[in-house]
């Protein structure tokens, strides 16, 4: 049987990691990337995909930008201004096996690390696709 010092100290214990859980005082804001838009849509009608990014924070400064599973990589590196960029890339023909086959990759600079992001391509009248964050730095 547990003595009851014993267990007002676990019981107190306890709360207290419950409380800490709860209410998590502990920021992280390193690890926050809801301020941050990156999509790819597929325009039929020009044959083109329309990558688009947006940092509200305005702390992004350059990007690498690829889009995988063609039969020629895209890759362009530029300066973002404003911290955001649209940018339409045309293309020669689909990916034979779908746009599931063709991911898109970001690496954003952002203040002293480095920020990856990778999504897939999307038909116009689909919803956007998940975009999955890394942090470097």
């Amino acid at each position: 049987m547990i003595a009851p010092k014993n267990f007002l100290t676990i019981l107190f214990v306890t709360i207290l990691v419950s409380v800490i859980i709860i209410l998590n005082p502990f920021p992280k804001d390193n690890d926050d990337f809801s301020h941050f838009t990156f999509d790819a849509v597929y325009l039929k009608e020009q044959n083109s995909i329309n990558i688009i990014f947006v940092d509200t924070t305005g702390k992004s400064s350059f990007a690498i930008l690829e889009i995988l599973g063609m039969d020629e990589t895209y890759h362009k590196e530029f300066e973002i201004s404003n911290s955001k960029f649209s940018k339409l890339i045309p293309l020669e023909k689909i990916p034979k096996y779908g746009w599931n086959t063709t991911p898109v990759t970001l690496e954003i600079t952002y203040e002293n690390f480095i920020v990856k992001m990778k999504t897939e391509v999307h038909e116009q009248n689909e919803s956007a696709s998940k975009v999955i964050f890394s942090k470097d730095g």
